[in-house]
């Protein structure tokens, strides 16, 4: 796809990439600086100013959304909420377009010969809703751009890094099978995202963020150092009042001195005309050491990599199983941030980028460029009314690209329809790859629609339909004779299909339980389960009809079975269980489970437990 580009869309930077026809990576940075474009809008009067102007009237001025200014507003996507700006409501799409039409604009001017620049790979936050995607479609088609698919940021950025070496394809061969995470320490927030490369794609396994210990608060930590130092060097016993925008032009000098300290051990922050006073405190000068910024966030620092901990202790696993650490944004550039994971995994297992501000950008060049497709990480299934769970949409399904969509329908029955309910319940596989029956699950939703609830099971015919659609999000609908409902899913599990010619790996059992798709995980103990009441036409024919009758309930089908007098089926022994179960004691005249959960003196009773045992087949 040599004509379609990349972009990132950040909430503090924005910028886009294409691969040219020569092969050669082209980030697409402002032209005065050669950075990423600021996320920043200005609305003054009826000019719309964007990008590093805007951002350095804001410095002037505030943060946030302040009089004509709006920062970051991809916090806004998805919120149904307006941003009020220089007295207007205006919909988070209209200012987001705003920002992609100035980077647009930017990279027309370079006049690349045959890029309109109309079609691009947009990367999107893991954490990122279904409603989110579908505005960022809205703003990018108002600003002339087509949205060919969405990529998860730590997918490209995951891919980037690889596909930038000379031998990316030996690097991706030596990393299948194996795990790696991307730590993306960004201004506004800190994303963990566990990843695993296996059968030649790359999916993610799991995902944390943390918007206490973002860029933002470490700034704020210095600015209030910054205050009191200087009124204990001037000796204020009160602080006198600041000139107008004082405050906003030191929290941008912080920002400035918290870079500089990256590749410096001194910066002297200084703001002229600070307080309103005559004398020298007038006007605030101090100067800070890389030391004392270590000082004052090594809090925030260390509260950050416990994250770490906690990615890992949830999916079980050990430091010891990552192949690779890709530490991203641009937080990672504190040298103090960049020691505590240089200690943790090495540096063979943690590589020093130098565009690690632009890598997310460039791995959805990249991807634009190899023409790959985001595929479903894990099978989407429904649990069977046999307790075991059916795939209905494969893993490695190729996602829709614009304007297309992927749909399936399925025929079912339910199978015990005394409290008037199917029930469905959509779910997917903790880990990705082969997965056993008794792997620990996760749920996507729980549907249900009425039912005759005199019929006879497998009378009652239901329907079942899963849609996805180009924004990623699954329209599930379930229909009856007298019902029908519909709920979205807009947290499905995504890979990238990065090399389809690799062979399926089988990676050796560690000690740890990584070689295992169940991660040494089960449902835990006294966890409630869904029992689902439904299954599909397939199962209950005249072929496999005897069967089909072994779904239902044994209390059920006993009931049925001595009302029409039927001898031709024999209870199985789960549900001779179930059915035995509610039945009253003869010798007690007590319910089985009442037994079972309170005991009972008489010898007689308390070999009825024999029921507790049995187990479903």
């Amino acid at each position: 796809m040599p004509d379609i580009f990349g972009l990132d869309f950040g909430t503090t930077n924005t910028l886009a990439a294409f691969i040219d026809s020569n092969g050669t990576l082209l980030p697409l940075t402002n032209l005065d600086d050669n950075l990423p474009h600021p996320s920043v809008v200005q609305y003054h009067g009826g000019d719309v100013v964007v990008g590093r102007e805007a951002k350095r009237r804001l410095s002037q001025i505030g943060t946030g959304v302040l009089g004509e200014f709006v920062r970051s507003p991809k916090s806004f996507l998805g919120t149904g909420a307006a941003i009020h700006v220089g007295g207007i409501a205006r919909e988070p799409s209209d200012v987001v377009a705003d920002i992609f039409k100035f980077v647009r604009s930017q990279a027309l001017d370079r006049k690349y010969p045959g890029m309109p620049f109309d079609h691009a790979v947009f990367t999107i936050p893991v954490r990122m809703n279904g409603r989110a995607r579908r505005e960022l479609r809205d703003a990018a088609l108002k600003a002339g751009m087509h949205v060919v698919q969405f990529v998860h940021e730590p997918l490209a950025a995951l891919y980037g890094y690889i596909r930038s070496q000379a031998n990316f394809r030996g690097r991706l061969a030596e990393l299948e099978g194996q795990l790696a995470l991307v730590f993306d320490w960004g201004g506004g927030t800190l994303d963990i995202t566990l990843c695993r490369f296996t059968d030649g794609n790359l999916v993610q396994i799991k995902n944390t963020g943390d918007n206490a210990v973002g860029g933002d608060r470490f700034d704020e930590r210095l600015l209030r150092y910054v205050k009191d130092h200087h009124a204990k060097q001037h000796g204020l016993e009160s602080w006198p009042g600041e000139m107008p925008n004082a405050e906003a032009r030191l929290i941008y000098e912080c920002e400035t001195a918290k870079i500089a300290l990256s590749g410096r051990n001194q910066h002297t922050i200084l703001v002229a005309n600070y307080l309103r006073a005559d004398g020298d405190e007038r006007n605030l000068q101090v100067l800070i050491t890389r030391d004392e910024l270590i000082d004052l966030t090594r809090d925030l620092v260390l509260k950050g990599i416990s994250n770490i901990d906690s990615i890992m202790e949830s999916v079980g696993i050990k430091d010891s199983s990552l192949a690779l650490c890709l530490a991203t944004g641009g937080m990672v550039k504190m040298p103090y941030i960049r020691e505590q994971l240089l200690q943790r995994f090495g540096p063979a297992r943690t590589p020093r980028l130098d565009n690690g501000d632009q890598i997310i950008a460039e791995g959805a060049a990249w991807i634009a460029n190899d023409a790959l497709r985001l595929r479903l990480a894990k099978p989407f299934e429904v649990l069977h009314s046999d307790n075991t769970y059916v795939t209905l949409l494969e893993d490695r399904t190729a996602l829709p690209s614009e304007n297309q969509t992927i749909s399936t329908t399925f025929g079912m029955y339910c199978v015990d329809p005394r409290d008037g309910f199917a029930k469905f319940q959509l779910s997917r596989p903790r880990w990705p790859g082969r997965n056993l029956q008794t792997d620990a699950r996760d749920p996507y939703a729980i549907l249900t629609v009425q039912v005759d609830s005199t019929a006879v099971p497998f009378s009652e015919r239901l329907q079942l339909d899963v849609e996805i659609d180009h924004d990623l999000v699954a329209t599930v609908g379930a229909r009856s004779t007298r019902d029908s409902q519909k709920t979205e899913i807009h947290d499905l599990e995504f890979g990238l299909g990065i090399d389809s010619t690799f062979p399926p790996s089988e990676p050796d059992a560690a000690e740890d339980g990584t070689g295992s798709n169940s991660s040494g995980q089960s449902q835990p103990p006294g966890a409630v389960r869904l029992r689902s009441n439904v299954c599909f036409e397939s199962e209950h024919n005249a072929d496999t009809r005897q069967f089909g009758w072994a779904m239902v309930p044994g209390e059920l089908l006993e009931e049925l079975l001595e009302k029409h007098r039927s001898s031709g089926y024999q209870l199985t022994e789960r549900q001779q269980a179930e059915a035995g179960y509610y039945k009253p004691c003869a010798i007690c005249k007590r319910l089985i489970y009442e037994i079972n959960l309170n005991g009972c003196d008489r010898r007689e009773c308390a070999g009825q437990r024999i029921f507790r045992g049995a187990s479903p087949r």
